[in-house]
């Protein structure tokens, strides 16, 4: 491959990230009605042909930013959970962790769009997938920190997207309560209530499997 060949290659990617990032800016900046396509351009410092040329309609700049906030999402987490697993960082940790990056930026984006995608048909059916990758992704990562010999796979994913919804509530939450000291009670108690959940008798109780009554 001839070398302008490769570098108007790298040209192209360069300029198609600068654009999902000025995407993601924008939304988070004045929120997603409100984020233009001209707006993106202008953030990114490419013309509005350039932006065409990539993204022929809005739909797809949108649906390249929320992939590439979900793999940015991904990345983290599987990081601090490898920390977890290595015994870098504790279970209270990871929580906290979950809570910062549900509470933040990464959430009220995801927000954006699954609000958005909620009344429109076209969205909702090309984000589907995008967001089924990233959930895969997640219980493959529950699964390769959590001990089998104390927790079962099924197990493990019932407990960390239990503490992932409740961050994602809570998250939601914030919006129109911000009372920091009311979440933060609730993240204490999980974080005081997960551990006998992974390996005590509460996880015992959650997961214990129902006595079938002989009616005869």
């Amino acid at each position: 491959m001839a070398k302008s060949s490769r570098q108007q290659q790298l040209r192209s990617v360069l300029t198609r990230d600068r654009l999902i990032q000025a995407t993601l800016d924008e939304i988070f900046e004045v929120g997603y009605h409100a984020a233009t396509t001209q707006e993106i351009a202008v953030r990114a410092s490419v013309s509005r042909g350039a932006l065409l040329h990539h993204f022929p309609m809005r739909a797809d700049i949108v649906l390249a930013a929320m992939e590439a906030l979900l793999e940015d999402g991904t990345r983290q987490i599987k990081a601090v959970a490898g920390q977890l697993q290595d015994g870098k960082v504790s279970l209270g940790d990871f929580v906290e962790f979950l809570w910062r990056l549900f509470s933040g930026r990464f959430f009220y984006l995801s927000l954006e769009m699954i609000t958005e995608a909620r009344n429109d048909a076209g969205l909702r059916e090309r984000m589907i997938p995008v967001v089924k990758r990233f959930h895969d992704a997640l219980d493959e990562i529950w699964l390769a920190f959590c001990d089998p010999q104390r927790c079962a796979p099924r197990q493990a994913r019932i407990i960390l997207n239990l503490t992932v919804c409740l961050m994602r509530g809570m998250g939601v939450q914030t919006v129109l309560r911000p009372e920091p000291g009311y979440y933060r009670e609730m993240i204490e108690s999980w974080k005081a209530m997960l551990p006998h959940i992974i390996d005590g008798a509460a996880g015992d109780i959650m997961f214990a499997k129902p006595v079938v009554k002989d009616n005869r």
